[in-house]
């Protein structure tokens, strides 16, 4: 009797590769060469390296393979808030636990972004 498929969570990914997945969530569907394309717009990466890192992103669960022709097609696996909800999570319960003066740095440090991306925002006529 085969057991039944336990659902684990995706692998962490590297920095290079949650840039990589970000694109993948702003396309939705995509081939490498449309990845390169959006990512040259920031880095410069070559084709393998591309390659490369979505090979490992699908490995570890975030991204769905579909080949068409000749090309493989990558589509994210999990939603973009749930993956991002996911990565907070891990984060917080590795560096912050439950200590009651950790969650005031944390809470010091999203007042600080918050006040951060006000200041960068346009504002608008």
């Amino acid at each position: 009797m085969a057991r039944p498929k336990r659902e684990e969570s995706p692998g962490r990914l590297s920095p290079s590769e949650w840039e990589i997945m970000m694109i993948c969530w702003r396309l939705g569907r995509a081939s490498v060469r449309q990845i390169l394309r959006e990512d040259l717009k920031t880095r410069i990466r070559d084709y393998r390296t591309i390659l490369t890192f979505v090979s490992r992103i699908a490995k570890k669960g975030w991204l769905e393979v579909e080949m068409e022709g000749n090309t493989n097609y990558y589509t994210p696996a999990i939603p973009q808030e749930d993956g991002l909800q996911l990565e907070i999570e891990r984060f917080l319960s590795e560096t912050i636990g439950s200590d009651p003066d950790h969650l005031e740095l944390l809470q010091k440090a999203l007042d600080a972004r918050r006040h951060q991306s006000r200041r960068r925002r346009p504002k608008s006529s």
